[in-house]
């Protein structure tokens, strides 16, 4: 999906919802070694920086959000990195590998870990690329506990399986099934994780222990089920039911008492991306009338339209008492938050002329996959006042 991204800057100053602008980090490259391979390294560096930072690589006596310290012990074949930002100090080191591939490979597992650190452990950033991978990143969600971050991307054989980052133990998390797709990944408090996949030869709702290595179906094996949510023991998705045509309802799946109850029942209408709000049901419906999405309430067995225009909001996702999502606007997907008690709706990426989708908001901070420099989606975090 090719996009053109039309702003400059890119770091957010959060004045309140209302005045969000967006205006770029500074950094600092700092080379040590002016040999071949340590000036495609910074090269590299400085291709995958210049989105997200005004990169400088003399000091001009600037506030600088980070520092990045390039050396090279040639006794060793080392490349050495040192990171540095609100006082922490990271030491990235690796055996060098004369050739492109391993340049780019290095650049992305390097720029990842000061990403995660500083997402995880700072807190002042306010707009943060968390990705640097040229193929896909989307669908990003948190564990309950908030110690990974887990996503979608095509990293392994080229197929789309859940990747992430597990901040405590400082290393990727893969689930790298060879012969399917997944999308719409969950963590559960135990551990497990929840996604819709294509393993069974068509979309089920899936649930992978990592310490057995077993997976469970918890859909139907006859027809498909779509966009999984995870929330307190229970797992909410789509399941396609069909009688001489076809919808989708929404379910709901009890783990513990391993049993499904069908929550809606309004046919000819197509229903995905379930989510908890109190005692009601949010979701994203098709009005077959228009062919447009909309963000609907099902509250007392009633869908009531809820976030309701011409402008196509899909992938709505519940933060307190806000529901956050994506909405067609000026010709590009942008990522809004609205306000259920006020009714009040505010955009969080006005100033990105780019598509933003799947949106989820946990601890004050708002993640999503950007489609930019006409190319494949990164996850992005912004955070909330």
């Amino acid at each position: 999906m090719k996009k053109i991204l039309l702003f400059l800057f890119l770091s957010i100053i959060i004045i309140n919802f209302s005045q969000i602008k967006i205006k770029k980090e500074n950094i600092l490259l700092i080379q040590n070694s002016n040999s071949w391979i340590m000036n495609e390294i910074v090269d590299e560096f400085e291709s995958k920086l210049s989105y997200s930072y005004n990169v400088y690589k003399e000091d001009k006596n600037e506030d600088y959000n980070l520092k990045i310290v390039f050396s090279e012990d040639a006794s060793k074949n080392n490349v050495r990195i040192l990171a540095s930002f609100d006082g922490t100090v990271l030491d990235l080191s690796e055996k060098i590998k004369d050739n492109e591939e391993w340049v780019k490979k290095f650049t992305i597992k390097v720029l990842e870990k000061i990403s995660f650190n500083r997402f995880f452990y700072s807190k002042q950033w306010n707009f943060l690329q968390l990705t640097y991978w040229d193929g896909v990143d989307e669908y990003p969600s948190m564990s309950p506990d908030g110690n990974k971050i887990i996503f979608i991307s095509d990293r392994y054989i080229g197929n789309r399986n859940i990747w992430g980052y597990d901040f405590m133990e400082n290393k990727y998390i893969s689930i790298p099934l060879n012969f399917s797709s997944e999308y719409f990944p969950n963590i559960t408090e135990d551990g497990s994780f929840v996604f819709q996949s294509s393993l069974y030869g068509k979309w089920d709702v899936l649930i992978y222990n990592p310490e057995l290595e077993s997976i469970k179906r918890i859909s139907d094996d006859s027809y498909n089920a779509y966009t999984p949510y995870y929330h307190k023991g229970n797992i909410y998705f789509s399941a396609e039911e069909r009688n001489g045509k076809s919808w989708t309802e929404i379910y709901k799946y009890n783990i513990i008492e391993d049993n499904i109850e069908k929550i809606t029942s309004l046919k000819d209408t197509f229903k995905f991306r379930p989510v908890v709000f109190k005692n009601k049901i949010i979701f994203q419906m098709i009005n077959p009338t228009n062919g447009q999405n909309n963000i609907y309430m099902l509250e007392k067995n009633k869908i009531i339209p809820l976030i309701f225009s011409d402008q196509n909001e899909v992938d709505p996702y519940v933060y307190k008492n806000y529901i956050v999502y994506s909405k067609l606007e000026k010709g590009y997907y942008k990522i809004s938050l609205y306000d259920i008690k006020n009714k009040k709706e505010f955009c969080l990426t006005s100033d990105i002329y780019d598509d933003a989708f799947y949106p989820y908001a946990y601890n004050n901070i708002v993640l999503f996959s950007l489609y930019y420099k006409n190319g494949e989606p990164d996850i992005f975090a912004v955070r909330l006042p």
